[in-house]
């Protein structure tokens, strides 16, 4: 089941726990990235604020306008930046030159009718909590679980979409409904993790089934939501035997990746980067650019809370 904005062609990515370490590293090659283009990442786009007046668009606020288009002009890749995009312009009323009626000019523009871009304006901050987890959800996923969300919070609709996609190869529009249905009511203060040991259950997917992509892991307990960016968090504690060998395949992962990203600091320096770049555009910005994209992948990945030394 695909939704009107999906293109339901790529294989949905495992979350397999922690991707990445070495802060150190991505420190010293983050210097040398190009920063990507206006509206094609969700950091791209500015938070939804306050109109700065009714009269003509202040400059940053132009700026804004662009980098939010571009938001939307980006939608089939991934709805959470087009919904956030949306958001800010009707929050910020950037659209007041253009058109004073916003769903009318949105409509004008991408043919987004005002009932989905209400709807993709409520969900954007679930689509990008389940992106930093490493999923690629597509916008009918999160649909079907609005009624979900409605009864108990994002917290639980992030929970039900990552026990899923840790449980099955592919994830689809009819299995997120399917879970949902047989969830039922479920109470304003459901806790995450029974949540998601249900699921599990739903799936007859075991919690000894793990293997080496994170399917069957413990589901990861989403932390706390903030209004303007609900990263997920893991704040899962080993207290048995087999969390502990997940544990220790977790840490085999960040310290593989630590080593990676100390040989590839080795490699590239911020002279290399601009040669590179002045003499072939077209070949080294594109490289430069997905080094980029990579190095904040892993930055979204081992931003977490850390526990208290003890």
């Amino acid at each position: 089941m695909t939704g009107l904005f999906d293109v339901d062609t790529q294989a949905q990515q495992q979350a397999g726990g922690l991707f990445g370490g070495g802060l150190p590293a991505v420190a010293a090659a983050a210097s040398v990235v190009v920063q990507p283009l206006p509206g094609t990442t969700l950091a791209s786009i500015p938070a939804p604020y306050q109109p700065h007046s009714e009269d003509e668009l202040s400059d940053q606020e132009r700026e804004d306008l662009e980098a939010c288009k571009a938001g939307v002009d980006n939608l089939r890749n991934a709805f959470w930046v087009a919904g956030k995009s949306l958001e800010t312009m009707s929050t910020a009323k950037l659209h007041r030159e253009e058109n004073p009626n916003f769903a009318e000019w949105v409509w004008e523009r991408w043919e987004i009718s005002e009932s989905n871009l209400y709807r993709l304006m409520d969900e954007w901050r679930v689509g990008e909590a389940l992106a930093n987890l490493g999923h690629k959800p597509l916008e009918s996923h999160v649909r079907e679980m609005t009624e979900l969300r409605r009864q108990t919070s994002d917290k639980i609709a992030i929970t039900v979409y990552d026990t899923i996609a840790r449980c099955v190869p592919r994830v689809t529009g009819e299995i997120v409904k399917a879970v949902v249905d047989k969830l039922g009511f479920l109470p304003k203060d459901a806790d995450a993790a029974e949540v998601g040991r249900q699921v599990r259950e739903l799936l007859n997917a075991p919690e000894e089934q793990a293997d080496d992509t994170g399917k069957g892991d413990e589901v990861h307990d989403i932390s706390s939501l903030s209004k303007d960016s609900p990263n997920g968090e893991s704040s899962r504690k080993p207290n048995d035997p087999k969390a502990d060998a997940l544990a220790v395949k977790d840490i085999e992962r960040l310290r593989e990746t630590l080593a990676a990203l100390q040989e590839a600091a080795k490699k590239i320096n911020k002279s290399a980067a601009r040669r590179a770049a002045e003499a072939q555009p077209n070949i080294a910005v594109p490289l430069i650019e997905e080094i980029g994209a990579k190095l904040r992948q892993i930055d979204r990945a081992v931003t977490i809370r850390l526990p208290k030394s003890e």
